[in-house]
């Protein structure tokens, strides 16, 4: 419930903070090992490129005026430089996720349906109770097919089919995500907040792992980027946010009250949401029913309990308190999203807001909340900054009647 715009003092508070901290994320990625399985590359070229966004970061911030209009999409091509360099360095990552993601896509491109088939036992049996429900794994088998919403596998389609690996596909979006939170408003605090994602120490662990939060996150930047300006764009591909990871169902409320920002075109907004999110779900849901709900919905409640996740409920189960469920998760989620309806504003910030401190509490409580998480919510929160309206600037550009 601040201002509705930044101040002039406000602007250089935020500016200076964003700044150190970019500094410290800048010092940990050249000191750090930037993913787990890498058997290839010159760490000598991912840190020349780090050095480069470093560059053109101090550039932007000392207002160099010959290269003004320049240091930011030097940042963007040296981040697409070190997710590239990440992939090559680490083409075949020990993980299901990579696993899956090429299966499902494989059978879609195939005709067959991504939520009917099994993959591979990669961790054999020793490990195998670790990660999955022991009434899954059969062999070398494990009956789970693709674990997440369709949009989630089909914004990886290019990615697979023109590069041979579907993670160029979330590099690229991640990417265009941070372009679209750094020209969401005018001034360099927006451009400074696409900076720290794109700093952030864990994001090219994260591109390697080959998880969907990068894809999460340029749907978020781009529906806050277009609530900036107009309201049911906005509203269909908040539709399809809401549909492309299961944990941002419980965003559902600040959704709701999106619709509402705008008075004039709520109805078609409305419709606009409910129609994009049904177009992409639909279609895999009537293919086969009980392999959908199975595998995107009923999953999730029957992982076994992970005591090395990052969450209080790990903690607690660690120093001897007793095992929690997703029960806990989803009631902090919930909680939030009640919470975030009278503590941020009905502004596109306040969206982004919402969504991330509503993620950020289901995670905090969950039983299965790892860096790929919370990484979602660092780059939510940095889409909350951008959108957040400069010195003299509006929250929202009013819309004329469709």
């Amino acid at each position: 419930r601040l201002p509705a715009a930044w101040s002039q003092r406000g602007s250089f508070v935020i500016c200076a903070v964003m700044a150190a901290a970019i500094a410290w994320q800048i010092a940990e990625l050249l000191t750090a090992r930037p993913g787990f399985y890498l058997t290839r590359g010159n760490l000598v070229q991912f840190k020349a490129a780090v050095g480069l966004q470093g560059i053109a970061i101090a550039t932007g911030l000392l207002r160099v005026a010959v290269v003004k209009r320049l240091w930011f999409p030097t940042l963007l091509a040296a981040s697409l430089f070190l997710g590239t360099w990440i992939i090559k360095a680490s083409p075949t990552p020990a993980i299901d996720v990579v696993v899956v993601h090429k299966d499902a896509i494989e059978a879609l491109l195939r005709k067959q349906n991504p939520y009917r088939i099994s993959i591979q036992n990669i961790y054999g049996a020793a490990d195998s109770n670790t990660f999955y429900n022991p009434g899954a794994v059969f062999g070398q088998r494990v009956m789970i097919a693709y674990p997440y919403p369709p949009p989630s596998l089909l914004l990886a389609i290019p990615g697979h089919v023109l590069l041979g690996d579907y993670r160029y596909s979330e590099l690229a979006l991640l990417v265009i995500g941070a372009a679209l939170i750094g020209y969401a408003r005018r001034g360099l605090v927006p451009k400074l907040a696409a900076a720290l994602l794109l700093t952030t120490p864990r994001i090219w662990f994260v591109i390697e792992q080959g998880w969907t939060e990068p894809i999460a996150i340029f749907l978020l930047a781009l529906a806050v980027f277009l609530l900036i300006r107009q309201s049911i764009p906005a509203a269909l591909v908040t539709g399809v946010l809401l549909v492309s990871k299961q944990y941002l169902g419980f965003a559902g409320l600040a959704a709701v009250r999106q619709v509402f920002m705008r008075t004039r075109s709520w109805r078609w907004s409305a419709m606009a949401g409910v129609g994009a999110a049904a177009v992409v779900i639909l279609p895999f849901y009537f293919w086969h029913e009980n392999a959908f709900m199975r595998n995107v919905v009923w999953l999730q409640t029957l992982e076994p309990f992970r005591p090395d996740s990052l969450s209080l409920l790990s903690w607690a189960a660690r120093n001897g308190y007793g095992n929690g469920s997703y029960v806990w998760a989803v009631g902090a989620a919930v909680a939030m999203a009640v919470l975030t309806l009278v503590t941020t504003r009905n502004t596109p910030s306040g969206f982004a807001s919402a969504v991330a401190l509503t993620t950020f509490a289901m995670f905090v409580f969950g039983s299965k909340a790892f860096c790929n998480y919370y990484f979602f919510v660092i780059g939510a929160l940095c889409c909350a900054i951008a959108a957040w309206p400069g010195p003299g600037e509006q929250d929202v550009v009013i819309d004329h009647r469709p």
